[in-house]
């Protein structure tokens, strides 16, 4: 089963000239809403309806809690977890119902709590079937699982005024992203970064625990799959007896098909079938509700499955000591405060329930590809020396990683780490990660390997806020304190570094740099936004002060997804501005998706602070390709929305030429459909100017796009029959034209009629730009 990323779009002549319409189309509808916090309301009034809910929710869920310990006096709860899955989480292969339906009926983590509350009391063995009952028993989960998260509105009294309220909506936020987010990446990259992690210690992890790292993680990953594999057969066995015509070939099919269940003579199937009045429908719905009794069996593992998936042998006593840590027998959680249980899930720990006879349960094998670097890490925890050890293994690997995703990234720039600078006003000695030249861009990295700690995710105030400071905030100051102390010093720098290499560049060469935070964990929404800890009062920077914080796998997804340097340069400087000036609600990979439908190009509504775009699930279209190439399975990978015409011309000037980076910025702010109105009146004036019906010598297409406050325009330059020098004349007419405009910068395309090039002959611009934008909402 598929488990995706989270809880789990002008022609003129000298004297005319049409301004570009602000692009507007996606934000209608689809995402844009009216911001809710709009309205002139008392500070008591907004809050009340929360309190209300909140004290609804309390006591509604301790109603449902006691009927489903009820459930678990009459029922096996390993039948009722196992049923839960098959029937209400398990979807075909390539079937995303959130993606869909824009939601889910039935959260991955109710399956947790099930499990978690399940703990709660001794097994009770029993062999009886939901029946009718399995609706009800869905709706309490999910009405139990959503009052407890109303519940937590709660928190809302502890404000007293606006400036209060802020710190709680973020504590608030946290809480539910820690209620429903999992994944904080693609399988295959949690996979790999936990197996390049394990392995930088695994020598020492052996020493000290008494086996290696990477067996423990072939275990954990290995039943994900093959959960799905029994999960399968299990429904290829049952098939037959659905389809079956009639009432013999339904014995026949369910009796040879179905594992451990025993042949039936004639008179027993006649019985039987009399007993349901011969109706065919009943009996198959009888061995239905038979055959759910066995879904148990597909998530209980025996030592002999779990030796199968390693290849290192183990005995039954490495596996005892191995996994005995990481689980819970019934009866073990009956003093666990129950409230606690939603943010701080005993399971995400200890995920199996240990059974006799050498037998793991657990229904949650979907997860481990995200709970595996937390198990690891609590082994690691416990050791003192290799906790110190694997601490400082895991930020060189993070830099490490960085570093050649960068390299790999941009192959034309120049890359440094590890510089040491003085800071001249505190006379501090600085480390910079990673600075990366390519023209006259800089982008400067700055890396965090912190995990968020549990009480972080539960919304601890203390400890959330000292999380997202130590995660968002300082990598944020470091970036900006090197970009402030290379743009005030404009000269040739020589930075030493720890290795002893040195690191030589020349600032004088920068006009625009691109500070980031690369993080190892991600903080979802809250880590994606910066303004939302400044108006939480969180930090007291203003935005200027602080770069973007990017998780590395989410930057590892936006580099594969982007071909070209120029678009990943963009995609970060405009990402940086866009955060600034936009309200909005999603995470990184829901910035981007938005990103790749009009590349941030949305007109005014970037700068009018009432609109607000919900992005939630637009990742989801990034999935199948990510999924898919986890798997080794082609996929086609999604793109940057452009014009064929467009996507050649970047192609092309990103092979050719100088100053490309700048032409390709420019080209990069303009949407699809104005590319493709820019084509269509190119080449209506490219035929008037071969057929001879212009009146005036020398003619052009131009297209100012952006914003008032961001304007760029794009001119498209025909000429037939003309000399060089003429031909560079009509040009310097057309930059110091077009340069009086207040724009920020111009390109010019040229198409020599007499000798056609695709896509265009030359390319020039002014030498005079400002790309970047101020990071507030005031004019510039």
């Amino acid at each position: 089963m598929p488990v995706s990323r989270k809880r789990k779009i002008v022609k003129k002549n000298k004297s005319s000239k049409k301004k570009y319409k602000p692009y507007e189309a996606v934000t209608q509808n689809l995402y844009r809403i009216d911001n809710p916090f709009q309205e002139e309301i008392s500070f008591e009034q907004r809050i009340k309806p929360f309190l209300e809910l909140a004290e609804r929710s309390t006591i509604e869920f301790e109603i449902e809690f006691q009927k489903l310990q009820e459930y678990f006096k009459d029922y096996d709860p390993l039948y009722l977890c196992s049923f839960c899955v098959f029937y209400f989480i398990a979807e075909k292969e390539g079937i995303d119902k959130e993606a869909i339906d824009g939601r889910l009926d039935f959260h991955m983590f109710y399956l947790e709590i099930l499990q978690c509350y399940s703990l709660y009391q001794e097994r009770t063995l029993s062999a009886m079937p939901l029946n009718e009952k399995e609706e009800d028993f869905k709706k309490l989960l999910q009405d139990l699982n959503q009052h407890q998260s109303f519940a937590y509105f709660k928190l809302s009294n502890k404000a007293t005024t606006e400036e209060e309220f802020g710190p709680v909506m973020l504590r608030l936020e946290m809480m539910h992203n820690t209620l429903a987010v999992r994944n904080w990446a693609y399988e295959g990259q949690m996979q790999k970064i936990a197996y390049e992690l394990s392995a930088r210690i695994s020598a020492k992890f052996e020493d000290k625990l008494g086996f290696k790292p990477e067996v423990f993680l072939d275990v954990l990953f290995g039943l994900a799959d093959l959960s799905t594999k029994k999960l399968n057969a299990h429904k290829n066995n049952i098939r037959p007896a659905i389809i079956a015509k009639n009432f013999n070939a339904v014995f026949d099919a369910y009796e040879n098909n179905m594992p451990g269940v025993s042949p039936t003579n004639a008179l027993s199937r006649l019985n039987l079938w009399e007993e349901f009045g011969k109706n065919l429908q009943m009996l198959k719905s009888f061995f239905i509700e038979h055959s759910d009794l066995k879904l148990k069996d597909i998530f209980t593992i025996d030592f002999e499955e779990i030796k199968a998936l390693t290849n290192i042998s183990l005995s039954n006593e490495d596996i005892s000591r191995i996994f005995d840590p990481l689980a819970y027998r019934f009866g073990d959680l009956s003093n666990e405060d129950k409230n606690h249980v939603f943010l701080n899930n005993p399971i995400h720990s200890k995920p199996f329930i240990r059974l006799d006879e050498n037998k793991y349960f657990s229904a949650v094998p979907f997860l481990f590809s995200h709970l595996g670097i937390d198990l690891l890490e609590g082994f690691i925890m416990k050791e003192k020396t290799l906790k110190d050890v694997y601490i400082k293994e895991k930020g060189k690997y993070l830099e490490e990683k960085i570093e050649k995703l960068f390299k790999d990234a941009f192959p034309d720039a120049k890359i440094f780490s590890g510089s040491l600078w003085t800071c001249p006003t505190t006379n501090k000695i600085f480390e910079n990660d990673l600075i990366v030249l390519i023209e006259d861009f800089a982008i400067i990295v700055e890396a965090k390997s912190g995990t968020v700690s549990n009480p972080a995710k539960r919304g601890a105030p203390e400890r959330l806020f000292q999380t997202l400071k130590d995660l968002v905030v300082a990598p944020s100051e470091q970036a900006i304190r090197f970009k402030n102390y290379l743009q005030n010093n404009k000269k040739l720098h020589i930075f030493k570094t720890k290795s002893g290499a040195k690191n030589e560049l020349d600032s004088n060469l920068i006009n625009y740099y691109v500070p980031l935070g690369v993080t190892l964990s991600n903080l979802g929404s809250i880590g994606c936004n910066l303004k939302k800890l400044i108006e939480a009062k969180v930090v007291t920077h203003k935005l200027e002060e602080l770069a973007p914080s990017i998780s590395f796998t989410d930057l590892e997804v936006i580099f594969d997804i982007l071909p070209l340097q120029s678009e990943k340069v963009h995609y970060l400087s405009r990402r940086r501005e866009f955060e600034a000036h936009v309200n909005f609600q999603g995470d990184e990979l829901d910035l981007f998706g938005f990103y790749l439908k009009n590349g941030f190009n949305i007109g005014e509504d970037e700068y009018n602070n009432s609109t607000y775009l919900n992005l939630t699930l637009l990742s989801k279209e990034l999935d199948p390709y990510m999924i898919g190439k986890g798997r080794g399975i082609q996929v086609k990978k999604p793109f940057l929305q452009k014009t064929q015409y467009w996507s050649d011309t970047l192609n092309y000037i990103n092979s050719n030429g100088n100053n490309w980076l700048v032409a390709s910025f420019i080209l990069l702010n303009l949407p699809k459909q104005d590319q493709a109105l820019f084509e269509k009146k190119l080449n209506e004036l490219k035929s008037s100017i071969v057929r001879g019906k212009m009146s005036k010598p020398h003619n052009w297409v131009s297209l100012t796009c952006g914003p008032e406050r961001r304007q760029y325009t794009i001119v498209g330059y025909p000429y037939k029959d003309i000399d060089t020098a003429t031909r560079n004349n009509v040009l310097d007419q057309i930059l110091e034209l077009e340069s009086k405009n207040n724009l920020r910068g111009v390109v010019v395309l040229g198409y020599n009629l007499n000798n056609p090039n695709y896509p265009y002959s030359f390319i020039a611009g002014n030498l005079e730009t400002n790309l970047f934008d101020k990071l507030d909402l005031a004019d510039n």
